[in-house]
């Protein structure tokens, strides 16, 4: 085989490559994927402009399930496959009631005391210092998912999770069924902690942690990050 031959066999069989590879994006997908971010950016928009974000200081977040008779253990894993390095969620403690869980007193009279909502779905997220995300809690009525199957129970746990993490809202409420689909809010969230540690917030006075983490990322900031 001659030099030309081989250059050409080589350039052919890496252009059969290329175009069998699923490396490369159908142009149906680049489609959905810009579809995706569009509506990211339009949900964002539509938020108030001083819409404060708060998102946690450190990667790791434990976590613990109380009276899991829902499996809500594995929804929370599968949470975790979802949002890859993202999630900086991992198991701590287990409870098998309120009364033993490590939540500190304040936290366990709150959520003893709770309202979940008529879709069986609840978040409340705390602030710390009006800078900072320090507890949330999930609060899940039994009743309402202990017959649905697990992408409904999901649907209520993902997104809570979201909610936890910074996904903000309109209302500074979290209603799971008023919310943007996940791949939606998974493009929110990585813009929201790409921004808090570039440090573009407004915090005063300026803070960091050693996590490299920044406080209170800006609404600016996070469009752009979701529209690149």
């Amino acid at each position: 085989m001659t030099y030309r031959a081989l250059q050409i066999w080589l350039y052919a069989s890496l252009s059969v490559m290329l175009l069998s590879s699923r490396a490369w994006p159908t142009e149906k997908e680049v489609v959905r994927a810009q579809a995706t971010k569009d509506a990211a950016v339009n949900y964002l928009r539509s938020l108030p402009y001083d819409r404060k974000i708060y998102v946690w200081p450190i990667w790791r977040r434990p976590y613990e399930v109380v009276a899991d008779r829902l499996n809500v253990s594995s929804s929370i894993e599968r949470y975790k496959v979802l949002r890859g390095d993202l999630n900086g969620l991992f198991p701590a403690f287990a409870a098998s009631a309120l009364t033993s869980s490590r939540l500190l007193p304040s936290y366990k009279d709150f959520v003893a005391k709770a309202e979940v909502s008529l879709n069986g779905c609840t978040a409340y997220k705390f602030i710390s210092r009006d800078t900072w995300a320090s507890v949330g809690v999930v609060l899940v009525n039994e009743l309402n998912f202990r017959d649905k199957d697990t992408g409904t129970l999901d649907g209520c746990v993902h997104a809570a999770l979201d909610y936890l993490q910074g996904f903000p809202t309109k209302d500074g409420y979290f209603d799971y069924l008023t919310l943007p689909d996940a791949t939606i809010r998974g493009l929110v969230i990585q813009a929201t902690y790409e921004c808090a540690a570039e440090g573009d917030g407004n915090a005063e006075p300026r803070e960091g942690t050693r996590d490299g983490l920044t406080p209170l990322p800006s609404l600016d900031c996070i469009v752009a990050k979701v529209a690149e």
